[in-house]
């Protein structure tokens, strides 16, 4: 194997993987609980949605914005430093609020923090890695990553039961301080000699003609509303503990991160043309089996659902992206493309949110299904359109 085809193995794709696998535990440390503490608190399902969905609205925001100061200051490094930083030392202080607005200024932070880091550390990746293996080189990350998301609700098990809420919420800080020192001592930063971006260039003539398209069906995925804090809510409402609806997570993260490097070197081999639609078909179907089904051990069956699909949507959409875009305003491209399923999910979230109090789960998750069916649709008009493209642009 030559040196470039051991590009997708360099130090910064294993820097960066690493730095989100020690932020995943901490971060999803408390993702796992936090539903259940804001049900504790007395909240509903509607605050649990606001909270969900004002977190994504503020990530989308800083998607978009760091994705273009990214493209004009050539500082991908330094932008997802100072986002990881937001988000690992803003969580403990979950430990000190009890109100839904305290709450939500907390978790407003901590997606900032996400929404700054996410497109340039993307185009990071994508700049770190040949085109040949850049399915590969996501799909590591995304493994790492998900191995980072299994072990943090592992970890808030033992402090929940230990601890309580206070206890995970205030250990989060020291996975993440690790995570932050890493990406600044490992993590070499791609400079303007390596992305270079011509001023006259605008997103619209660098990029393919499919690309909105492409980002019409991110946005179908979002809508849907289909997401973790709900199935966690549904695995409860069936009878399972919170202890064994948090050890359900971890099984859909086992299965995420197990998938996610397969999906990576399926879509270099193969091309994701022949992969995407299968993220609303998952979705879809995940929907369709809480609606049906009401027994609780098909909590586990869901929860796997939503593992692959995750592995599926989580990878492609950071491949496809790459390919539909110059890498001029590759940063761009990845701040439309997150901004854009973040701002969808914030107006999905509220929405199934509002019909499971109103409603119950089983009009709640149609709706997500129904969304499902309009994503795959799209998908499916999207390759009919980019068949015979060759790759990016």
């Amino acid at each position: 194997m030559s040196g470039e085809d051991k590009q997708y193995l360099k130090k910064n794709i294993l820097a960066l993987g690493t730095t989100s696998l020690l932020t995943d535990i901490s971060s999803e440390s408390v993702y796992a609980v936090l539903p259940f503490y804001i049900q504790s608190l007395g909240y509903g399902k509607e605050v649990v949605g606001l909270v969900e969905g004002a977190g994504e609205l503020v990530a989308s925001i800083f998607k978009y914005l760091s994705g273009f100061i990214a493209n004009k200051i050539h500082k991908y490094k330094l932008l997802a430093l100072i986002g990881y930083s937001l988000s690992n030392f803003i969580k403990p202080f979950f430990s000190i609020t009890k109100s839904s607005l305290g709450i939500l200024l907390v978790k407003i932070i901590d997606r900032t923090g996400k929404g700054v880091r996410t497109s340039p550390r993307d185009t990071l990746l994508a700049a770190s890695a040949s085109s040949k293996y850049r399915g590969r080189a996501f799909g590591l990350h995304r493994a790492l990553d998900t191995v980072g998301a299994t072990l943090g609700p592992l970890l808030a098990i033992f402090l929940l039961i230990y601890f309580g809420y206070i206890g995970v919420f205030l250990f989060s800080i020291v996975p993440g301080l690790i995570a932050i020192l890493i990406l600044l001592f490992f993590v070499e930063e791609v400079g303007e000699k390596k992305i270079a971006s011509k001023k006259s260039e605008s997103l619209q003539t660098s990029m393919s003609p499919y690309f909105w398209l492409f980002v019409a069906t991110v946005a179908a995925s979002g809508l849907a509303g289909y997401t973790q804090a709900y199935l966690l809510l549904r695995a409860k409402e069936i009878g399972w503990s919170e202890g064994f609806s948090i050890l359900f997570l971890v099984i859909a993260n086992i299965v995420y991160a197990s998938l996610a490097y397969p999906i990576g070197f399926i879509s270099d081999v193969r091309g994701f043309d022949k992969l995407y639609p299968l993220v609303f078909v998952l979705q879809f179907i995940g929907s369709i089996i809480i609606v049906l089904f009401s027994h609780s051990y098909i909590a586990i069956v869901f929860f796997i659902i939503y593992g692959i699909y995750m592995a599926f949507h989580d990878t492609l959409t950071r491949i496809i992206t790459s390919f539909y875009v110059k890498k001029s305003v590759r940063a761009k491209a990845y701040g439309y493309m997150h901004g854009t399923y973040g701002l969808s999910a914030l107006i999905g979230y509220y929405i199934l949110g509002r019909i499971y109090d109103l409603m119950g789960y089983a009009y709640a998750f149609t709706y997500s299904a129904i969304v499902a069916v309009i994503g795959f649709t799209l998908s499916l008009i999207l390759i009919y359109k980019t068949k015979n493209m060759a790759g990016g642009i």
